[in-house]
């Protein structure tokens, strides 16, 4: 493989036409962070979004790594949200395999058709059983998508991760039931401290059995959690290319402190941007706050 090119990472108090560059949390990376040489596969570097909505406010960002950016590799993350035009919002982030040709399609497969499955996602963290009819549901999808590519349904394997937020805003709190195959995170934030969705495999050991599953094969590994979100709390979904540096109290810390209040879209993008040695994988993060 080719040799990854030294690079002086600029300090906080140099720009680029006006802009501060990304924040080096901890050790300074050895990827150049901007654009390389164009995929073979064309999908954007990056997508970002967001929304207001009574009583919530959300951000979301699906970021190329700056590995993929230097050797010239498709973002292989997705993400997707949907509101049903009532109280009902539906966030969900995928995470293609890296090992798996068709990933990146497995990804942006599960996100795009998760929105059709919504009556079947669980409406509490008890409902283990229409966790599967939701996630078996998207893994039909996949495979149906690996058909018509004529590709063994495999090489579109994807970590996935949804939440279905249910909006009362004359109430104290919201709740949110999760869903997830494989190694996606989630996180509640409140007052300043990260506490995982889906028991201690999410803590900051960051030691996961869930991180070789993945649709459209496992789905009776499908693991349901929630959270109850009162004013000034935030729940964050999110890839293995942010939940791995997470495991480090600097970036904890830090993201803790950014994302106390929803910043603008340009600052979002900024400070998903961050940057850490080793960590140079796409980066999606969706985040719910309860206003």
């Amino acid at each position: 493989m080719e040799q990854v090119q030294e690079h002086e990472a600029p300090s906080m108090t140099e720009t680029a036409h006006g802009f501060p560059q990304p924040l080096v949390i901890g050790r300074e990376p050895r990827v150049i962070s901007q654009p390389g040489p164009l995929p073979a596969v064309r999908r954007p570097d990056t997508e970002i979004d967001g929304a207001a909505l009574p009583g919530l406010e959300v951000r979301a960002a699906s970021i190329r790594g700056d590995a993929h950016r230097y050797y010239g590799t498709v973002r292989q993350d997705a993400m997707g949200l949907w509101h049903d035009g009532d109280r009902t919002l539906l966030a969900c982030v995928a995470d293609g395999l890296g090992s798996k040709e068709g990933s990146h399609v497995g990804a942006a497969t599960a996100c795009e058709v998760a929105q059709a499955y919504l009556s079947t996602l669980p409406i509490a963290p008890d409902h283990v059983t229409d966790a599967r009819d939701f996630v078996d549901g998207i893994a039909g999808e996949i495979r149906n998508r690996a058909d018509e590519r004529g590709m063994p349904p495999e090489e579109l394997s994807t970590t996935f991760l949804a939440a279905r937020v249910q909006e009362m805003p004359e109430a104290s709190v919201h709740r949110a039931v999760l869903v997830r195959v494989g190694d996606c995170m989630a996180w509640h934030l409140h007052r300043g401290v990260w506490t995982p969705c889906f028991g201690e495999d999410d803590a900051d050991t960051g030691v996961s059995t869930s991180a070789t599953h993945a649709l459209p094969q496992d789905i009776e590994h499908a693991e349901v959690g929630y959270a109850d979100l009162y004013p000034g709390d935030m729940l964050l979904l999110c890839t293995d290319g942010l939940a791995k540096p997470m495991r480090g109290p600097q970036v904890s810390s830090q993201l803790a402190s950014w994302w106390s209040r929803p910043p603008s879209l340009p600052e979002f993008f900024w400070q998903m941007s961050f940057r850490a040695k080793t960590h140079d994988d796409d980066r999606t993060a969706v985040c719910i706050w309860r206003v």
